[in-house]
């Protein structure tokens, strides 16, 4: 893996920056009595005032695909080893490979499942661990 991943996956700095315009904005959304939103418009300014962290998950998805068909836990080792657990930058991009990679799977004949979030078990989709070799897979490539 990369040794800069965390500085590729977050590129670019915070966008919405209010300290590059002096106009005069509403502090807070406006609430009527009852707690319900007021109207419209200021829910806009509230929204444009927000800033919020770039992320690009591009180049962790290529690094996954490039290690399809090897050991998980060599490949978890090589992130381990990439992202320092001490900086939110590493921390980030380790959370975000646990997300992009199902490793709780189980076998239901020959299909492979995992748990979903609203319900019950669903297929396996996108990349995830072999619940019998411990291989990296992506979902349609058995091996």
């Amino acid at each position: 893996m990369r040794r800069d991943i965390a500085k590729v996956t977050h590129e670019r700095p915070k966008s919405g920056r209010t300290w590059a315009c002096k106009t005069p904005r509403a502090a807070r959304v406006a609430v009527d009595a009852e707690g319900e939103q007021a109207d419209e418009a200021s829910n806009h300014i509230r929204r444009r005032r927000q800033k919020t962290r770039n992320q690009n998950s591009g180049p962790l998805k290529h690094f996954l695909a490039c290690r399809v068909g090897r050991p998980w836990d060599r490949v978890w080792s090589e992130v381990c080893a990439t992202a320092d657990p001490r900086s939110t930058l590493g921390v980030d991009v380790r959370e975000r490979v646990r997300c992009l990679v199902e490793t709780d799977c189980w076998l239901e004949g020959r299909a492979v499942m995992c748990h979903s979030c609203l319900g019950p078990p669903v297929r396996v989709r996108g990349f995830y661990v072999h619940p019998r070799s411990g291989l990296l897979l992506r979902a349609g490539e058995e091996q």
